[in-house]
């Protein structure tokens, strides 16, 4: 019996040795592709002769959080990395809960295998040079609550299957070039706290948002500023009740019809419609007492009649 438990243990530590190694290599493979601009002073994040610490991580992997020698996490954000960025190679890291590329010069496209990293909570791979669309996959990342993808080149239509990311909060598209109709995209969300859209080409209008979505419930910023989203804001009036919500921006787009009185909002502090087609006047309720958490407020570029009554 204790050969058995002794051949157990020795199995397990090699395992566990074998799976920390790999992610090391992961790692290791994902920065071949990868130099520092010239420009940057800071040390290069890795480095394969390290010796590791208590925790199996190198002690001079700058960034890079380890637990039993398996990557839990990796920050990397506006390092100065360039070069073309292997993605497919931090996939293999089963443990992986943060990857954090902000801020840099990478390149590449997302692979499909980033949907095998089941334990990945936070991804922000904002401000690079990624193109292409995001792929189905990564939609299988059931644990993501965070996700920005902000200012890169990507492009096409978002995967269906937003729905499954039950724990999504914060979503940052902004600065590419997706397209396709808002409606259907907000029938999929969950729970967003934080939604940014704007800054692309999308077409629609916020018709799928209702008093009895979760979306109504949650959410406290949303930019769909910069698209083409045409007809009314909301297809329901009175508007969706929004519980939470502190900040709405749709300017810069070709929406009609009359600007929605925002009734019992009472969370509502800024709120942006400017260069639109709106017509008809504007809501005495935006200046009632209800309204006194509003601190910005621009209707301007439209087609707006009437004065205002204010006391």
């Amino acid at each position: 019996m204790r050969l058995v438990v002794l051949c157990f243990w020795i199995w397990a530590a090699s395992a566990a040795a074998a799976v920390a190694g790999s992610d090391m290599e992961a790692l290791l493979e994902f920065g071949r592709g990868i130099r520092q601009d010239p420009s940057r002073r800071q040390a290069a994040p890795w480095n394969p002769t390290s010796s590791s610490d208590s925790d199996g991580c190198p002690v001079d992997w700058h960034g890079v959080q380890c637990n039993g020698g398996q990557i839990l996490s990796i920050a990397f954000d506006g390092i100065g990395l360039v070069g073309n960025a292997s993605l497919s190679a931090l996939a293999r890291m089963t443990m992986l809960q943060n990857l954090s590329l902000s801020n840099n010069k990478l390149e590449g496209a997302l692979p499909r295998a980033l949907g095998s990293l089941a334990s990945l909570q936070h991804l922000d791979l904002s401000n690079n040079r990624f193109v292409g669309s995001i792929p189905a996959e990564l939609t299988k990342l059931s644990n993501l609550g965070h996700l920005n993808l902000s200012s890169n080149g990507f492009g096409g239509a978002l995967p269906l299957g937003f729905r499954s990311l039950r724990k999504l909060k914060y979503l940052d598209l902004r600065g590419n070039g997706f397209v396709g109709k808002l409606d259907d995209i907000f029938a999929q969300l969950q729970s967003p706290v934080h939604v940014d859209f704007s800054c692309n080409q999308f077409s629609g209008s916020l018709a799928s948002i209702s008093d009895n979505s979760s979306v109504a419930s949650t959410l406290q910023y949303l930019n769909v500023s910069h698209n083409m989203l045409s007809g009314p804001v909301f297809e329901s009036d009175p508007t969706p009740l929004f519980d939470s919500l502190e900040v709405f921006d749709a300017s810069y787009n070709a929406l009609t019809g009359n600007v929605p009185s925002f009734n019992f909002m009472i969370s509502l502090k800024v709120l942006l419609l400017q260069n639109n087609n709106f017509s008809g006047s504007i809501p005495e309720a935006l200046f009632r007492e209800t309204s006194m958490m509003l601190t910005q407020l621009d209707l301007s570029c439209n087609q707006l009649t009437g004065t205002t009554k204010t006391t």
